[in-house]
């Protein structure tokens, strides 16, 4: 026997009048004339081939096989109502998981604030975050398993769009015992002839200290390449090199037995901010998300300043006055 193939609305309509025992208040329950609801419990009826209710002038009550109906058909709707009442809260962006990669330093330093304000009016939101070099968030982000990127500004790959967020100053980081220690500030040009513990190619930051040595003609020894940041700590208080390093990667860094020097040159700063497709629609919520951080003023940590509104992509630099990081 096929089974009949019955609506949402017409299943509902058996239940409401089944829960009123009157058609005029299950019609108004159900928004909808009494004609039209007696056509869709006729139609239901005709559909299964059996009676669900027994009709008087003077009541209504259901058949055997009109309890069997409820019976069979009420925890499909009730699973329907569930389901459907959680996806328009998907849609509102009320619930749902941004997945999103970020620099570590980013993730650290910057996204835990945003977290907690965007959180106090999100509370079912869950977050998936995963931290890697800049070379890592665009192949998360190409490969489709994150939809926001926070990282550097830099070549976009086909198809993504970039929002600027913060600007860092570039530091020069050494043991205490170097002469940098006795400086207010530095160039480029100091790290002539230096041992300098880089990031690994890739990272921003190597991308960045890379390209201002070429364009300065600048000679280093990259003996060392290193990682993490804990790693770099290490090295440089080990006295082996020097490190050019943006202010966020110096946050939490202890610089007790090291100094950090602003380096106050052209292209001395790395910008900052959210990496996502163009063309592809965001999910609900991490649409909503990227809102929040394009409006959201961060509080900037030392040596960290807000990109403005109509940012170019031109490099420029930091006064260091005021920007030096507490030691």
């Amino acid at each position: 026997m096929p089974v009949p193939d019955l609506t949402l609305q017409q299943l509902r309509a058996v239940r409401t009048l089944a829960a009123s025992g009157s058609f005029t208040k299950a019609a108004a329950a159900e928004h909808i004339s009494q004609s039209v609801l007696s056509r869709r419990i006729k139609e239901v009826e005709r559909l299964l081939r059996v009676r669900l209710f027994d009709r008087t002038t003077r009541q209504l009550d259901l058949t055997a096989a009109g309890h069997a109906f409820l019976l069979m058909t009420g925890a499909v709707l009730d699973d329907m109502d569930m389901r459907l009442s959680r996806f328009m809260s998907y849609v509102a962006a009320q619930s749902g998981t941004i997945a999103l990669a970020a620099l570590p330093s980013l993730a650290a330093a910057v996204l835990p604030g945003v977290m907690r304000g965007f959180m106090l009016d999100h509370p079912e939101v869950e977050f998936e975050i995963i931290d890697g070099a800049a070379d890592e968030v665009v192949e998360r982000l190409e490969g489709g398993t994150v939809e926001l990127g926070l990282t550097a500004h830099g070549d976009l790959p086909d198809g993504f769009c970039f929002t600027p967020l913060l600007r860092e100053q570039f530091y020069g980081v050494a043991h205490h015992s170097h002469p940098w220690s006795a400086q207010n500030s530095i160039s480029w040009a100091d790290f002539n002839g230096e041992t300098v513990v880089a990031t690994r190619p890739g990272t921003s930051i190597r991308a960045i200290t890379d390209a201002a040595f070429s364009k300065h003609s600048i000679s280093v020894s990259h003996h060392f390449n290193a990682c993490s940041a804990a790693t770099i700590r290490g090295l440089l208080r080990a006295g082996v090199g020097v490190a050019a390093l943006p202010a966020l990667e110096l946050q939490g860094f202890g610089l007790d037995d090291l100094v950090a020097v602003p380096v106050v040159s052209p292209g001395a700063t790395r910008v900052t901010g959210v990496m996502y497709r163009c063309s592809q629609d965001l999910s609900p919520v991490a649409a909503r998300f990227l809102d929040f951080m394009r409006a959201t003023e961060i509080d900037p940590p030392r040596g960290v300043s807000h990109v403005h509104e109509g940012y170019t992509g031109e490099p420029d630099t930091l006064s260091h006055a005021g920007v030096e990081l507490a030691e």
